[in-house]
């Protein structure tokens, strides 16, 4: 709904600038001619009491007893007369110099006083109209700062919707762009400005981006239709000679190479499954784990007796995960020949807690440097055996079944591999 009138982020966020901006310096404006009035007054006044003293300075030079000045405002003592003219005995505390905002009945006074010989002069100016006139200053200044708020207030929102609306439509087109959708160009819709420009470059980077993929998926359909047909006749093969052969000799390298054949196959299937970036094609299942990390055991016993690594499976009999087989498979080899080729002399613990599978190893481990790297395209650590490629091919297929792959060091030394199924 607020996409529809135009309340966006960005919008609430031009608008909410230009208000502060337009604030702060409406503010910034009323002070500065509030406190220009009030100094240029406390100036006028400071001037006008000059000019009366240097003019009953000299009236009093003339003659002494020249009556001395009197106005509506203005009140005038000489403390040589305060016989005739009392003084008020508020004027009398006072110090020679300039005193401003006496506050007296509800009055306000300037007040100068200044020394003329053995005498002291008190000039007194009735201010209280000057002060009402700056409380209606102020008044005038409130109200018009609200007033200017307002109308800055509606400016905004239509300068807002204005800078904000190409914007905020490249974001909605953007959004309703779907993945697998192909050849989409948003630069003719829009003129030749920054947005436009924006919507230019997503152009030219989508078109690499949509001839990246094509080129991906025609190489992916390629290598599957490449590699299953020969890896179908070895498997074949395989089999065939295993079911004509019962020579002790020969069956164990037959076994060999079904389990190649076998490996390369659910390969295949785990990296077309990541590649292709789409839903499993085969609907999950209920997988027992005990079974299958005995079938990878058995399947890598070779590499296990040749380190001399003890692999103790942990799993209770009856622990099962909702997973796609195939691509389980793939991933628990990975982690466990990834333990196996870390040690020699070692072991490696298989454990389910808490719906995450653990795969522990106890052997020489990897720096804290390497392990954020773990999981990048082609890393090798510094005692690496491999090409970089099971852990990443590990943590693709973990990213589009949804688990979560972690690595972290093993207290005992080693690492462990903690998957997550999730719910």
């Amino acid at each position: 709904m607020k996409a529809l009138l135009g309340e966006t982020s960005l919008f609430r966020r031009i608008n909410a600038s230009i208000l502060l901006a337009s604030a702060f310096f409406l503010s910034l404006l009323s002070l500065v001619i509030y406190y220009s009035n009030e100094a240029l007054e406390d100036e006028l006044l400071h001037t006008q009491s000059r000019f009366e003293l240097d003019y009953i300075r000299d009236l009093l030079q003339q003659d002494p007893d020249s009556p001395l000045p009197t106005a509506a405002s203005l009140s005038v003592y000489l403390q040589s007369r305060s016989g005739s003219m009392p003084i008020p005995a508020y004027l009398a505390g006072f110090a020679p110099g300039t005193h401003h905002d006496i506050k007296l009945d509800g009055r306000s006074y300037h007040v100068l006083v200044e020394n003329l010989g053995d005498d002291r002069v008190y000039i007194q100016y009735d201010v209280t109209r000057i002060e009402r006139s700056e409380r209606l200053l102020l008044f005038i200044l409130c109200v018009a700062w609200v007033v200017l708020l307002v109308i800055v207030f509606f400016i905004a929102r239509i300068l807002s919707r204005r800078l904000s609306g190409p914007i905020v439509h490249l974001s909605n087109e953007l959004s309703r762009i779907d993945p697998d959708q192909r050849g989409v160009r948003l630069g003719e819709r829009y003129t030749d400005d920054e947005v436009g420009r924006i919507a230019r470059a997503f152009d030219t980077y989508t078109a690499k981006m949509d001839d990246y993929v094509e080129k991906q998926m025609a190489f992916a359909g390629m290598a599957s239709h490449e590699l299953r047909s020969p890896l179908t006749i070895v498997q074949t093969s395989a089999d065939l000679i295993a079911s004509r052969h019962a020579d002790p000799d020969i069956l164990p390298q037959i076994e060999k190479i079904q389990r190649a054949a076998s490996g390369m196959s659910n390969m295949i299937h785990a990296l077309l499954a990541v590649t292709r970036d789409k839903p499993p094609e085969r609907e999950p299942q209920r997988v027992s784990l005990r079974p299958m990390i005995d079938e990878i055991a058995e399947a890598l016993k070779p590499e296990i007796q040749a380190k001399q690594i003890e692999v103790d499976n942990r799993i209770e009999a009856d622990c099962s995960v909702n997973a796609e087989p195939t691509l389980l498979r793939v991933v628990l080899t990975n982690l466990i020949r990834n333990g196996l080729k870390h040690g020699d002399h070692s072991s490696i613990a298989i454990g389910m807690q808490d719906g995450r599978l653990s795969i522990a190893d106890t052997g020489i481990g990897i720096d804290a440097e390497s392990l954020s790297r773990i999981f990048d395209f082609g890393f090798r650590g510094q005692n690496s055996q491999g090409y970089g490629i099971g852990l990443y091919i590990s943590r693709l297929v973990c990213d589009h079944q949804g688990w979560t792959l972690s690595l972290e060091p093993n207290p005992g030394g080693g690492i462990v591999a903690r998957i997550d199924f999730g719910a």
